[in-house]
């Protein structure tokens, strides 16, 4: 066996065994102890549309406000593809606007998958927090409530993450201060000294 497929195999090895401990009952025990897991890139869609009262988009505001959430919840950059639709109007926010994604995302590896993973070899990871009221607030102005409470259940499921921290009380067409919280950690490739190991840097 080469010193490349003793490297994997070993890679490999270890993933089944973080994967376990990902998988396994978590109660009563500190987040950071449970190791992250060996993972692969899935590729994952995403058909939205925006409906919010207190805060309106343009399609391009939509879909760049989308992007970075995406990105930062830790879609791959390299093939994240994301465009608009429900578009009706030249300039100024739209009604409905919308937005059409494909990307890929970490998921963790299952013994089962062990040799069914096609060419991609199995990603060391590491969990990094994410805080999407900072991320998506503009200067003084509050977060886009409606927006982040659509997403954590229209994106947030696609994702491979845990300790999720989310509180929200948006009103229609009323904005307040502390309305929303919304961090999660979130599964990003771990840099590595090995090239045929390192994969790609983090998602954004």
């Amino acid at each position: 066996m080469s010193k490349t497929n003793r490297l994997l195999c070993a890679v490999v090895t270890a993933g089944l065994s973080l994967s376990t401990a990902y998988a396994a009952d978590t109660a009563g025990v500190p987040a950071l102890s449970v190791a992250p897991p060996a993972a692969h890139w899935v590729e994952r869609t995403l058909d939205y549309t925006y409906m919010g009262f207190t805060v309106h988009f343009t399609c391009d505001g939509l879909r760049d406000n989308v992007r970075d959430i995406l990105l930062a919840l830790g879609a791959r950059r390299k093939d994240l593809k994301i465009q608009s639709r429900g578009c009706a109007r030249l300039n100024g926010p739209e009604p409905f606007p919308g937005v059409s994604a494909t990307f890929s995302v970490l998921v963790p590896v299952t013994p089962d998958e062990i040799g069914k993973v096609g060419n991609t070899s199995p990603q060391a990871t590491h969990w990094q927090t994410v805080d999407l009221v900072k991320l998506t607030r503009s200067g003084s102005d509050q977060a886009p409530c409606e927006l982040l409470e659509q997403l954590k259940d229209k994106a947030l499921p696609l994702f491979t993450s845990r300790n999720l921290t989310f509180q929200s009380s948006c009103v229609p067409h009323e904005v307040r201060l502390g309305e929303i919280q919304f961090s999660v950690d979130v599964l990003r490739p771990l840099p590595s000294a090995n090239p045929e190991l390192a994969g790609l840097p983090p998602a954004a």
